[in-house]
């Protein structure tokens, strides 16, 4: 299901490969420019649109010194995600929309905060629920309240979290798992 119709000109990425590129023609299927300027002939379901932000020249050499830190061992924490409970996750959708009444009146450095105070005390609450699964839904955007909320959760030693299914949750999406034994 996708939530923008692709034109001419549009940014996109195939959904099971990994091609990208320009859209430069349009019919029963679509014609894409990739990177290094060759046509490639898809399907329309099996492109998606890509955000126009992420097509800007950003200074990313932060953001790879970051993935070489979270790619790092880490001792006593397992790579492998837990096998799904039966019970459904706990959502907590992180949209400034969705937690305050008039999100226009804030500056950006207060949406953030507002994000990150909720995220913080739902995580809180859950953990002494002893709710299994949470998932956070923080958006694509700019990966400001990503990386933030990921280091808000490194901060705790009793859960691990992943990438949620993008089938499932969209995106921009984390799922955090408590651990059953924590010491080990």
């Amino acid at each position: 299901m996708r939530s923008k119709k692709i034109k001419i000109g549009d940014y996109v990425s195939a959904l099971n490969e990994n091609v990208s590129g320009i859209v430069t023609q349009l019919g029963p299927e679509i014609t894409i420019e990739t990177e290094d300027g060759f046509p490639v002939l898809f399907k329309a379901e099996e492109l998606v649109v890509e955000p126009k932000k992420w097509l800007e020249a950003q200074d990313l050499s932060g953001l790879h010194q970051k993935k070489a830190l979270d790619k790092a061992p880490h001792p006593n924490k397992k790579s492998k995600p837990r096998q799904k409970s039966g019970t459904p996750p706990m959502i907590v959708d992180l949209h400034i929309e969705k937690l305050v009444k008039n999100p226009e009146r804030l500056q950006p450095w207060q949406i953030l905060d507002v994000q990150l105070d909720s995220a913080k005390n739902q995580l809180e609450w859950a953990l002494n629920k002893r709710k299994e699964r949470i998932v956070f839904i923080h958006g694509i955007g700019e990966g400001v309240l990503k990386a933030e909320l990921e280091t808000l959760l490194r901060r705790y030693d009793e859960i691990r979290y992943y990438p949620a299914n993008p089938a499932e949750f969209g995106a921009g999406a984390l799922e955090v798992y408590r651990l059953q034994n924590p010491k080990l």
